[in-house]
């Protein structure tokens, strides 16, 4: 897989995810859904890895490669998949659209890489400011919507802290052999929170869309998706995969509001404006002083 076709991929995946975690909560609960959907993306992922002849390592480096990765599997779906019934579907992509800066932040912490200009902290700040213009939307935090952003915000700690480590350990394997490899060693987590906070069998009614919208985040959610994620991560880094994120809120915002009667109120619109706007500001903080330093190197 190139990385314009892995980043493509991503862009669509991503744009729909949200969406397709609500479709799948409406009549599964968000444990047994998100369970099932990494249960079907293991079994087909391994049945094609079986299919071609790709080896599944689980030498010391792999072992760690996958617990690293689990954080993001396991750790991030799970608060996402729960705040997912508190909040309209399209916020979920706004919210994690925050995962590039948190990236570039923990890479600076955790592998000296990155730098954070003042610059870069206003756009934070602005960014967060969006999000805190819509987390006083009277519509996003009615009742318990508040449970919502919080756990949205867990999730998109674990998937940049994921990212991070995953690109800190220089595993290089097939990226279908790492999702298959975390995705099996998910599994017995999985089964254990359904246990502790399900424990019922689901009754799937195929008259709904919550079967078909699990089925679709098993394959391409999941085992397509990661696939797509671990390439751009191993050939571009941790920060590059989480840019998508500058595209998908609006998309996904789009598609909850045309396909699940989402309302999108102007605070909401002027949140998710500030969030992107922060984002932008923080990456052309980034472009400007590369240029000034490649300017001031072809003058010496």
């Amino acid at each position: 897989m190139s990385v314009p076709v892995a980043y493509t991929t991503i862009l669509l995946i991503w744009s729909t995810t949200p969406l397709g975690i609500a479709f799948s909560n409406q009549t599964i609960s968000p444990m047994a859904a998100v369970g099932m959907r990494m249960f079907i993306a293991a079994i087909l992922g391994y049945a094609i890895l079986r299919l071609f002849g790709i080896h599944i390592s689980w030498g010391r480096k792999a072992r760690r490669t996958y617990g690293f990765s689990l954080l993001g599997v396991f750790g991030a779906m799970t608060f996402t998949y729960l705040g997912a019934q508190y909040i309209p579907s399209g916020l979920i992509s706004v919210i994690f659209a925050l995962s590039p800066v948190l990236s570039n932040l923990l890479a600076m912490k955790l592998l000296g890489e990155g730098d954070f200009s003042p610059v870069r902290w206003i756009a934070f700040l602005v960014s967060f400011l969006g999000l805190a213009i819509i987390c006083m939307d009277d519509w996003v935090v009615r009742g318990d919507g508040w449970i919502g952003v919080c756990s949205l915000l867990l999730a998109v700690f674990f998937y940049a802290l994921s990212g991070v480590l995953v690109q800190k350990e220089r595993y290089q394997a097939h990226p279908l052999s790492i999702t298959v490899g975390t995705l099996l060693c998910s599994l017995p987590l999985f089964a254990l929170s359904w246990y502790l906070f399900d424990g019922e069998i689901p009754a799937l009614d195929f008259s709904s869309v919550s079967p078909w919208a699990v089925l679709y985040l098993a394959v391409f959610g999941s085992l397509l998706g990661f696939a797509a994620y671990f390439h751009i991560i191993r050939n571009l880094g941790a920060t590059a995969v989480a840019m998508v994120t500058l595209v998908t809120p609006v998309m996904a915002l789009i598609l909850g509001s045309l396909l699940n009667n989402e309302p999108i109120t102007m605070q909401m619109v002027i949140g998710t404006i500030g969030v992107l706007s922060g984002l932008v500001l923080y990456y052309s903080a980034g472009t400007i002083r590369r240029a000034r330093r490649a300017i001031r190197f072809t003058q010496k």
